[in-house]
């Protein structure tokens, strides 16, 4: 799968980041949570956690 990071806080893999897969999903990265009380995923998810301007930022990539 090819991911196009719409935003992010750095230049390194393992920073948060929001990608493009280019097959009108998008992929988050971010810190994986420990203490998820309160939400369950479900088997195979996992919850990660990104800073709320990253959302911002890749919302303007998208041109929205």
């Amino acid at each position: 799968m090819k991911f196009e990071k719409l935003a992010g806080d750095c230049n390194r893999d393992d920073c948060p980041g929001i990608y493009s897969t280019g097959k009108g999903t998008v992929v988050v990265q971010g810190d994986l949570l420990t203490d998820t009380t309160g939400l369950t995923p479900s088997p195979g998810e996992a919850a990660v956690e990104i800073p709320l301007h990253l959302i911002e930022e890749a919302a303007r990539a998208l041109g929205r």
